[in-house]
Formats: structure tokens, C-alpha cells, sequence
């Protein structure tokens, strides 16, 4: 896509996020004469999602509004560089999915931001403490998420609206003709992937070994109430309470972070149906990514390795929503949350913990991915230069 069109889509997108996001809660107070308590009741919902939940409330504080901001720049130079890299100006649903990883990245950035900006602190990241009494106090909700999810159809409603009118010469300018920078052709400098099945497969193993190895690792947390000889009323168990098992130092510092139902490892506290349903959304999320990832691997030839990079990122994001949702069913069945409330729905809690495990960890993924390709195309280029008679030497 040429850069006028892609610059028309996002300034629209940005523009309405930020009219939203910071003049929606002023407005409401205005019309109702600065009455904040009726302004603290307000809920609106779209689809089960909640759309002003990330809306500024409070200007006075830094955590009131910089995540916002981050989260509008953010998303505008995400979506910017989607777009730039779609092949032509028709729309795809590819590059709908990259619409919708690039929303989740900024919104899960959004979302880890907020704890760091907390005035009441005093450290620059949290612990693992810290990050758990927010999260399941509905502090480190998924709100930013749920923005992300109502609002990602608008660059392409835009899109599509363009592509209808097409003709009409007002549209014709911006559309324009297609180039090379558009995404069309094998760019510069970017590695060869192997198009034989088995340098494919090779790729998405590699990508996958982090997130198998985060699923071995674990972390201290569960999301359900399948435990034994715990009382009924706790929301989160921590195994160290009951077994000598500690987890590495890295995940045991970000568990609030890692994404509980990302977890092969039993632990002993809790129930056979308990595991079993942990497992099986663990087993959703490796499987949704390697199948997107055998797909982004397959298209990496015609772009760069910062693009492979990213749609590794984002297809990490994607299969952690796709688990998300399968949590959200399938734990309240086998394993429900406990103290299940208004305030803190079993959806909401399981798409913050995915998006920020995609965002926190999304990258290993896309550093290993593009790390396989490069040595391929490394090998490749030496069997190349290989001249064919010395091997008969």
C-alpha cells in the first residue's frame, strides 16, 4: 500500500482513538455538571466488551493518561507499518489478523506500562506481589485490551470503503499505484526462506522452543479454585506454600506476567480436572501458534526481518487471545475462578493475562524465528559459493 493511503487510514484511526480516549469522561462531566459519581458508574459495553473502561478519568496523575497516549502513538506506527507492508491496496484478511496483533501489542505495552507510572511506588518494575494483588484486585484489568478489540475495525472499514470507491477520482488519489515498496517482490537484503517443507517446519519449531519452555517452567499461579486442602474463599494459590518446589528466578519475578494457563507442569495442590483443563488450554495456544507460524514463515520470503520479526510477535498475541478464549469457556466449566464477581469476569481476566504474555514474551518467538532463518540462509548462501567440482576433489 502506498504511503498517502496508509497515512490517511491511521491519522483517522488515531484521531478517533485520541477524541475518545481523552474527551469522552469530560463530556459525560460536563453534561451531567461534574457529578463523578454518577461519571463512576458509567459502563458501556460492545459485545460483551467494555469500551470506556480505558477512557482518561484523571489528568492530575501520570498513570491517569500517559497509558493512553503510548497506546494511540503506538498503535498509529504499528498499524502505519502494516499497512506499508500489505501486498497491493485490496484488503486481505492477513493483513486484517496484522491489524489486529499490531492493537493487541500497543494495547498489552498500554497495559504494562500502568503499574511502572503508579505514584504509590517505588520501584520501576514491579514484583511479583505487586503485579498479583493488581491483577486480581481488577487493578491491571484488561481494559486496554477490550479498547483495542472494539476499535480495531476502523482502519479497516476505512480500507474497505476506500477499495469500494476506488473509482471515484477523489479516491483514486489516494489509492494511486501500486510499487514495490507496497510489499509486492523480495526486498533487499532480506533472507531467503526455504520453501521446502522441511526448512518450514525447522522455523516453526524454533519459534516454538521459548513458549515450550515457559510452559515447562511455569509459574507460581493458577487461575481456578481445583485445588485440595486450600480454603474456599482464595483466588490465587501459591504452590510454594504447600511444596519445596521453586520456579527459575526469571519466571518467578514476571509470574504475573507469564500466563498462568500456560502450564504443563501439574502441581500438586491442585485437582486432576484442574490440570487436565490448565493443559488443554496450554495445548490451544502451542497449536493455534504453530499453525500461524507455519503460515508467517511460509510468506517471509517476500518480506524483511523486521517484518518477520513482528509477525511472529503478532501471531504470538493471536494464539494467546485464541487460548484466552478458550479459558474463559472451558476453566469456568472444568475449573471456575473462585469469588466470581461483576467486577472481575473470568473473559477479562484471562484476556489481560494472555495479551500480556504475548506482549511480554511474543518477542523471543520472532527473535528465534528469524534467528533459524538466518542461519538457513546462511548455509544456503556457503553451499552456493561452492564451487560444483570441489566436491570431487
Amino acid at each position: 500500500m502506498n504511503h498517502r493511503l496508509s497515512l490517511a487510514l491511521v491519522g483517522g484511526c488515531a484521531n478517533a482513538q485520541v477524541m475518545f480516549l481523552f474527551g469522552y469522561h469530560p463530556v459525560l462531566a460536563r453534561v451531567w455538571s461534574g457529578d463523578t459519581r454518577r461519571l463512576a458508574d458509567v459502563e458501556v459495553r460492545l459485545l460483551g466488551l467494555d469500551f470506556d473502561g480505558f477512557a482518561v478519568k484523571d489528568y492530575s496523575r501520570l498513570d491517569g493518561w500517559l497509558p493512553q497516549a503510548v497506546f494511540v502513538a503506538l498503535s498509529a506506527v504499528l498499524t502505519y507499518a502494516v499497512l506499508r507492508s500489505a501486498p497491493g491496496t485490496r484488503p486481505r484478511v492477513r493483513t486484517a489478523l496484522a491489524l489486529l496483533g499490531a492493537a493487541l501489542l500497543a494495547a498489552g505495552v498500554a497495559e504494562l506500562l500502568g503499574p511502572v507510572l503508579d505514584p504509590e511506588r517505588h520501584r520501576a518494575v514491579p514484583t511479583a506481589d505487586e503485579w498479583l494483588f493488581r491483577a486480581h484486585a481488577d487493578e491491571v484489568a484488561s481494559a486496554p485490551v477490550q479498547f483495542a478489540l472494539c476499535l480495531f475495525w476502523l482502519p479497516l472499514a476505512s480500507w474497505g470503503a476506500a477499495w469500494l470507491l476506488r473509482r471515484w477520482p477523489p479516491v483514486a488519489v489516494f489509492l494511486g499505484a501500486t510499487d514495490a515498496a507496497d510489499g509486492s517482490g523480495n526486498g533487499h537484503g532480506s533472507p531467503p526462506v526455504p520453501a521446502a517443507p522441511r526448512g518450514r517446519r525447522d522455523v516453526v519449531f524454533a519459534g516454538l522452543i521459548p513458549v515450550v519452555a515457559l510452559a515447562i517452567a511455569g509459574g507460581p499461579l493458577l487461575r481456578h479454585a481445583a485445588v485440595r486442602h486450600v480454603e474456599p474463599g482464595s483466588v490465587t494459590f501459591d504452590p510454594d506454600l504447600w511444596m519445596p518446589y521453586r520456579p527459575p528466578a526469571w519466571a518467578e519475578a514476571w509470574s504475573g506476567v507469564l500466563y498462568p494457563a500456560l502450564r504443563m507442569r501439574p502441581l500438586s495442590t491442585e485437582t486432576t480436572a484442574g490440570w487436565a483443563a490448565t493443559l488443554g488450554v496450554c495445548l490451544v495456544l502451542l497449536v493455534a501458534l504453530a499453525v500461524a507460524l507455519h503460515v508467517v514463515v511460509g510468506q517471509a520470503a517476500r518480506g524483511s526481518p523486521l517484518r518477520l520479526f513482528f509477525a511472529c510477535w503478532y501471531v504470538t498475541l493471536l494464539a494467546a487471545l485464541a487460548a484466552a478464549l478458550v479459558e474463559s469457556g472451558l476453566l469456568e466449566e472444568a475449573a471456575p475462578r473462585p469469588n466470581a464477581t461483576e467486577f472481575v469476569r473470568p473473559f477479562d481476566a484471562a484476556v489481560g493475562d494472555a495479551v500480556r504474555f504475548g506482549t511480554a514474551w511474543g518477542w523471543t518467538t520472532g527473535a528465534a524465528c528469524l534467528a533459524a532463518v538466518l542461519v538457513m540462509a546462511r548455509r544456503t548462501s556457503r553451499r552456493r559459493a561452492v564451487p560444483s567440482g570441489v566436491e570431487g576433489d
